[in-house]
């Protein structure tokens, strides 16, 4: 005798390749929910390590602000030790010094302890005593030095009316490579009881200007909390609160839930489209177990069976292989494709978790498949297809507009806890799932509304044909609804990573063009004085050179205005090149003694073109401001160069006086333009040989180098892109297909009365490409909209060109699938398709 189970996989047997199918698209989503998933959390372990490679075991630092003009006490740091919560507490100095007698510029300078904490925090690793030094690669290659080298370093501080220099030398025991994915920084690590001893406002009670402070574990707020309540002066930066730290991560976040939803959805709406053909090949023998006397109860348990099987299997073959391709196939393709070193641990308990969680999930979308199979009668299943009308409810209004007054109320709070905060970006993300829930859920009754108002004009338009095949549509669409929403979880899902992706890359772009106004900067490190606006004409002599124009640092001047004087920060320009690049307009005037202001200043203090300003800098002996000579204003300028509000031509006298007694505007950027960037690199080569300390960097080698981390850290993803988008377009036209095939008797009576073999291809084709170019429309629609939500955390920008290029490979697709079929359906004899049937 046969129980519930062993009618369940006999019935199988009759639809074995639905069957398959069904477990397959269970599989690979699961697959690729779980490895994205187990993806984020360990790029989440990572992170974290990265930090603390980074920033060491520090977890707070606190201090004084530099204008504060205060140093932490000895006591200070013991009150530290012995707060709850605080385990270790290192003090560290730091000053701006000048090395190797190099007065053009400083060097960040910074007194350390010798402790774990502090070695951590500054990644070296020997024991300072009073005549050692650390220094970090940069340093030694702008001045030739090796371990076991002396290095002079020389700190000037300002006693009284006079300037005394702390000078020592050091031997050099360690020099530090740059941190992974980070240039080398001029710094240099002395021990910290020589550099407090140099600072200003140091005495005998002086531990230093800050301290790094290690916490136990998930304490570090609540003990930043209590610093500030120890001295409400005091500057504390905890480092877990760092936005900076957070927000890749949190985009990484939003990103994997939107695809991992989606993906289910998709998921979820092609398991019951592929579950209703394998109903519609098993339909003869639930009759005919209905017609001898099953019960609904014994139906219900039939079909809960073969979906359980179906989801069991799935989601087992899909763990098994996500765990294969976490531990085996993920670290080869990231050393294939030589991807960032990523963690591929596997949290067990995480991934039985997604497991379980996905098994349910599914388990309860399908639970309706469940209870319409074992409430139908043998007649009711025989002519399902003929009663697919969709009706709106009541019930149905209370549900979208809850959920829309919900996702509103979602959207006004995170606004105003700010969007940007952890927990406004929670509320916009469940508000934009909310939304697009709303939308998903009303989809086919607008699309059956779009179809009654265009029948009409559909007739005009494009023909009998056409106007048949869309007025035969209504009673399909809810069969077909899981094709559409399948299509529209794709474009949404498309959409906003292609949307994401993009927007990663076009902030890189902005950063780097930010760096990079031309094709080549060189770089005077040192701030090299006999570096003069005389070599860019030099340069620009050079065959492969368009043209060059220098930059200079930031210089400290005054300015009488109003009988008082302002202190600003001035820049040098080439102002001819400028206004040639179309940079500034014409400027007339005496370069010699004009200034060039910008808008907002000149209005702030009341100043046109043609007034004299006396310049001035500070004199330390006399302790006030001394006149160097007079500017006229020659131009005000809408916009600044440089973030500068004062600038002036390489020809003003400020750019040429023969004092130390103001920081002079020496050329710090040489930017130069051509055509040929490798050979024009070749071409400059001889400058390094001339200014050792030159920098010479180009754009297209870093443009190269940051779209191959670009494409390196997304190619993952770009191959889940792929496998979703050939998996649902698989699903769909198989679906379609055999929807269409089903429907053989319809085409055969309408070819009997007269419908041409032309006729019903275009017929197949009118009302394959309806759901399938609505899909698209609303999938495209939706995606937008979820991408412009989730811009709204943080802004990007759309990729029309992957959308595009999608959009037209799944028209195509569709169109050479179903013109065969109808031609196929089109050529076959009718006699033989009334007896088929």
């Amino acid at each position: 005798m046969f129980t519930m189970r062993t009618i369940a996989l006999k019935l199988f047997r009759a639809a074995w390749a639905n069957v398959l199918t069904s477990i397959s698209i269970i599989t690979i989503s699961i697959c690729l929910v779980m490895t994205m998933s187990v993806y984020i959390w360990n790029a989440n372990s990572q992170m974290k390590e990265e930090i603390q490679a980074l920033y060491g075991e520090m977890d707070i630092m606190v201090g004084y602000n530099p204008e504060q003009n205060m140093l932490l006490t000895s006591q200070q740091i013991e009150n530290f030790e012995t707060m709850p919560g605080v385990t270790k507490v290192s003090s560290v100095s730091l000053a701006h010094t000048i090395v190797e007698n190099e007065k053009s510029t400083s060097f960040y300078t910074v007194g350390v302890e010798s402790d774990d904490l502090v070695k951590s925090r500054y990644h070296f690793n020997v024991n300072l005593g009073p005549n050692d030094v650390v220094i970090t690669e940069n340093v030694a290659r702008l001045f030739h030095k090796e371990v076991g080298d002396t290095l002079n370093v020389t700190f000037n501080k300002t006693v009284g009316d006079s300037v005394e220099a702390d000078t020592g030398n050091f031997t050099i025991q360690e020099i530090l490579p740059p941190l992974k994915g980070t240039d080398s920084p001029n710094i240099i690590l002395i021990q910290n009881d020589v550099l407090k001893m140099w600072m200003e406002n140091s005495n005998a009670q002086t531990a230093g200007m800050f301290a790094l402070i290690k916490t136990e574990d998930n304490v570090a707020t609540a003990v930043g909390t209590d610093l500030k309540q120890l001295d409400g002066t005091l500057r504390v930066d905890v480092m877990s609160d760092y936005d900076d730290f957070k927000r890749n991560l949190q985009a990484l976040m939003i990103f994997m839930i939107v695809l991992s939803f989606f993906i289910l959805l998709i998921s979820s709406v092609l398991l019951l489209s592929t579950f209703q053909l394998l109903f519609h090949k098993i339909k003869e023998q639930l009759m005919v177990l209905r017609a001898l006397g099953a019960s609904t109860k014994q139906v219900g348990r039939i079909v809960q069976l073969q979906l359980s099987l179906i989801i069991g299997f799935g989601v087992l073959l899909g763990t098994s292989i996500s765990l294969l391709v976490i531990k085996s196939w993920l670290p080869q393709l990231i050393s294939i494709m030589k991807m960032p070193d990523a963690k591929t641990n596997l949290p067990m308990i995480f991934v039985l978790g997604i497991a379980i969680v996905s098994f349910l999930l599914l388990q309860l979308i399908t639970k309706w498949q469940v209870h319409k199979s074992s409430s139908l009668l043998p007649l009711q299943i025989a002519t399902e297809n003929e009663n697919l009308s969709l009706r709106w409810a009541k019930w149905k209004t209370i549900i979208v507009s809850g959920a829309a007054v919900i996702s509103l109320f979602l959207f006004l709070n995170a606004y105003k806890v700010g969007k940007n905060s952890g927990q406004g970006a929670l509320m916009i993300l469940i508000g934009t799932l909310l939304v697009s829930g709303i939308f998903l859920y009303i989809m086919p009754y607008l699309f059956t509304a779009l179809f009654k108002i265009s029948l009409k004009p559909i007739r005009t338009v494009f023909g009998k044909e056409a106007y048949l095949a869309c007025h035969q549509l209504m009673p399909q669409v809810r069969r077909n609804t899981p094709i559409i929403l399948s299509i529209i979880g794709l474009m949404v899902i498309l959409i906003f990573g292609s949307s994401l992706f993009k927007s990663v890359q076009q902030n890189s772009y902005e950063y780097i063009n930010s760096q990079y106004e031309t094709s080549i900067k060189i770089e005077n490190e040192l701030n090299d004085p006999t570096i003069t606006p005389a070599l860019t004409k030099e340069i620009e002599a050079l065959p492969s050179v368009s043209y060059a124009y220098a930059q200079s640092n930031f210089a400290y001047i005054s300015l009488l205005i109003d009988d008082k004087w302002t202190s600003n920060d001035i820049i040098a320009i080439d102002v001819p090149k400028y206004v040639q690049l179309d940079k500034l307009d014409a400027i007339e005037g005496d370069f010699k003694n004009g200034l060039i202001v910008k808008e907002s200043f000149a209005k702030e203090h009341k100043l046109t073109v043609g007034d004299h300003l006396k310049a001035g800098t500070y004199d330390n002996a006399l302790h006030q401001e001394v006149p160097i000579g007079e500017f006229q204003i020659i131009d005000i300028v809408d916009s600044p160069i440089n973030d500068s509000d004062l600038m002036v031509d390489w020809s003003s006298f400020l750019s040429n006086l023969e004092t130390t007694s103001i920081s002079r505007t020496n050329i710090t950027d040489i930017i130069v333009e051509t055509d040929d960037t490798d050979q024009a690199l070749t071409d400059l080569s001889y400058l390094q040989e001339r200014w050792p300390a030159l920098k010479i960097t180009d754009k297209e080698t870093f443009i190269r180098q940051n779209d191959e981390m670009t494409f390196q850290r997304w190619s993952l993803f770009v191959g889940v892109f792929v496998i979703l988008i050939s998996a649902t377009c698989l699903g769909v036209l198989q679906t379609l297909l055999h929807s269409i095939y089903s429907r053989r008797a319809d085409y055969a009576i309408q070819r009997l009365i007269g419908l041409s073999p032309r006729g019903l291809i275009k017929l197949i084709l009118t009302q394959v490409l309806s759901f399938v170019l609505y899909g698209l429309a609303v999938g495209t629609f939706l995606g937008l909209l979820v991408t412009k939500l989730m811009f709204t955390i943080d802004g990007g920008s759309y990729d029309f060109v992957t959308l595009g290029v999608t959009s037209i490979v799944f028209l195509g697709a569709t169109l050479i699938v179903f013109t065969l079929q109808g031609y196929w359906i089109s050529r076959k004899k009718l006699a033989n398709e009334m007896i088929d049937i």
